[in-house]
């Protein structure tokens, strides 16, 4: 047989909105230490839309981040906001739950598993927040809980910039301490339980190969946007993506037990 026997498979989700809502959650799982000793990276799981041309309805992705990116995709993804992801494409047999968060069985009693298909993240633009967000957060606060954006927080020079670049200086410093929300993301429970990961024991999980979930040079280079400006690199050509200064969220802690829903 000629050619390659492996092959790869790339997606790109161009100019997509972050398609959370009061139903569709974006899920945060943090980093924790498995029953088996194993540590796993922090994962969220973003629910994205592309409304192509020509289409009534828009398509819908659910996309994963692992380690730093899921830390600073949690604190920044408002609702709305315009985002270019390039991701990995794989298939696996996953269980399947209902809409409450319980698993689907089968008559035997075992699971029942369908083929499913998980977009990880490589590579990203960022784009602009919404307009609805935007306003709502200079009316009534931001859902990540930081209070109200300042009024006039694009006007460059202003006090109100000011105040803005240092509220996103702050974000960047920011790391899970517990409780049932992360940024815009709802938190849930690891499934196979575990001891949960808080403030600076996460990043002993940024910079190890062998954590699980982790992918050591995507977590690196995203660690080096927290300490400086490092270009990301697109994953075909290989050349630097050119992107603006990342936003940050503080997470907003409410105390209790954390909710496990299917990923």
């Amino acid at each position: 047989m000629s050619g390659s026997s492996h092959g790869k498979s790339m997606h790109s989700f161009i100019n997509a909105r972050i398609g959370t809502s009061d139903k569709i959650k974006m899920l945060y799982t943090p980093a924790h230490i498995r029953p088996d000793g194993k540590a796993v990276s922090a994962r969220l799981v973003i629910p994205v839309l592309v409304n192509e041309y020509g289409k009534d309805d828009p398509d819908s992705y659910r996309l994963v981040a692992w380690g730093a990116l899921a830390d600073m995709f949690a604190r920044n993804l408002s609702k709305g906001k315009e985002m270019t992801f390039f991701c990995d494409g794989s298939s696996y047999w996953g269980n399947v739950f209902y809409s409450d968060g319980t698993q689907v069985l089968q008559k035997d009693g075992s699971a029942l598993q369908t083929r499913q298909t998980s977009f990880t993240i490589r590579g990203f633009l960022w784009g602009a927040d919404s307009n609805a967000t935007v306003n709502e957060e200079i009316m009534a606060g931001m859902k990540s809980g930081e209070g109200r954006r300042p009024g006039q927080w694009n006007i460059p020079g202003s006090p109100d910039n000011q105040v803005w670049k240092q509220l996103l200086q702050r974000r960047k410093q920011t790391f899970y301490q517990g409780g049932n929300v992360f940024g815009y993301a709802t938190v849930v429970a690891p499934r196979g339980g575990g001891q949960i990961l808080t403030g600076d024991q996460s990043k002993i999980l940024r910079t190890n190969a062998q954590t699980v979930g982790a992918a050591a040079p995507l977590v690196n280079q995203v660690q080096n946007t927290f300490n400086q400006p490092q270009p990301m690199m697109q994953p075909i050509q290989g050349q630097p993506i050119v992107y603006n200064q990342p936003l940050n969220a503080d997470p907003r802690f409410n105390r209790g037990t954390l909710p496990t829903y299917p990923a």
